[in-house]
């Protein structure tokens, strides 16, 4: 029988957090309910081995950012469910993607060669920032597998789904064993308003995503190969990286100045500054409509070369009935073929 706790929560945000985390930190394994209502917390919540997150109707909110994730899952048959996270925004550094999120699977950097996380489950979230900001809201990362990520809706922030390689080591320059590459792995039914990004997958195999909708983001989403493609996977180019990707149905509402979709086969090290590349291999990205909307980007000044979709050293690849439009015309559409051989953009 599984263990069930109801905790009681408060308006203090520090006695919530301390209350929460002794749970998790001192009791059997089994479901949380959260109960009704708005409460704020401070600091994160770690879940391990077979934890379960649920609310109904709960909203947990921060006052002030902070580093460490809001829900930070790093066990196996875990799952959180029906909340309502609300972050104020933050602005982490250029490699802090794992941290100042709403929810982190994984980790970045290990010390030594981990046991792989498995059989998770994030669904019916409502993540919520003030404003548009660098900090990522849902990141997956390192030593992941066997992961679903459903009918989530992201309000604000940065990326609203991250999907990065991890590694052993202590940082992006100093990798001291194998990386470590998310797989077999959904996300379903995303919803995303005024955040930087829909979603990104870098260096990740195995992968579907399907039914995302999304309004006034600067970038749709990204698969990009990783800084180091496959030179410190275990299995080298055998590794798996960039295969079996498929991206259906996703509906983008471009506000950006760069970019709604860009396949990059291409990555430089952060370690000796070593461009390698890796084609993609059954990837299929199909039924996807970008709508060009009025330029808005946040903190800066627009920039020229506005392009829809840029494919760069990824191999053939093949978009089909991908539409791109322009005050409601469509100005490309369907099966446009990206060739090996440098940088190069298609319309749609």
């Amino acid at each position: 029988m599984v263990a069930e706790y109801r905790p009681r929560l408060t308006g203090d945000g520090d006695q919530n957090g301390a209350l929460l985390r002794g749970l998790l930190n001192d009791s059997e394994p089994g479901r949380v309910f959260l109960p009704t209502g708005s409460y704020p917390i401070t600091g994160g919540l770690v879940l391990t081995d077979s934890w379960r997150l649920c609310g109904s109707g709960t909203t947990l909110w921060r006052r002030e950012a902070e580093e460490a994730p809001l829900i930070h899952v790093l066990g196996s048959g875990v799952s959180v469910t029906d909340l309502t996270l609300e972050l104020p925004d933050a602005t982490p550094g250029p490699h802090d993607g794992a941290e100042w999120t709403a929810i982190t699977i994984g980790r970045y950097f290990y010390t030594e060669k981990p046991e792989w996380i498995e059989r998770i489950t994030v669904e019916r979230v409502v993540i919520r920032r003030a404003a548009r900001c660098p900090a990522n809201n849902i990141t997956l990362i390192g030593a992941v597998r066997a992961a679903r990520i459903a009918n989530v809706e992201v309000h604000g922030g940065g990326t609203a789904v991250m999907a990065h390689w991890g590694a052993v080591g202590a940082a992006v320059n100093d990798i001291t064993g194998h990386s470590l590459h998310p797989h077999h792995f959904q996300v379903e039914g995303l919803r995303v308003h005024d955040a930087f990004e829909a979603f990104c997958l870098s260096s990740v195999h195995d992968v579907e995503v399907r039914d995302v909708r999304c309004e006034r983001v600067e970038i749709g989403f990204r698969l990009l190969p990783g800084d180091n493609t496959d030179r410190y996977h275990e299995k080298g180019a055998d590794s798996g990286i960039n295969r079996r990707l498929s991206i259906r149905g996703c509906d983008i509402g471009w506000c950006g100045d760069l970019y709604a979709i860009r396949v990059a086969g291409w990555g430089r090290s952060e370690v000796d500054g070593t461009v390698t590349t890796r084609a993609y291999t059954d990837l299929v990205v199909r039924d996807v409509t970008v709508r060009t909307l009025p330029l808005v980007v946040h903190g800066r000044a627009p920039r020229e070369g506005r392009r829809p979709i840029v494919i760069e050293d990824a191999g053939l690849v093949d978009l089909d009935h991908v539409r791109v439009l322009s005050d409601g015309a469509v100005v490309n559409a369907s099966h446009v073929h990206g060739a090996p051989g440098g940088p190069g953009t298609a319309g749609g």
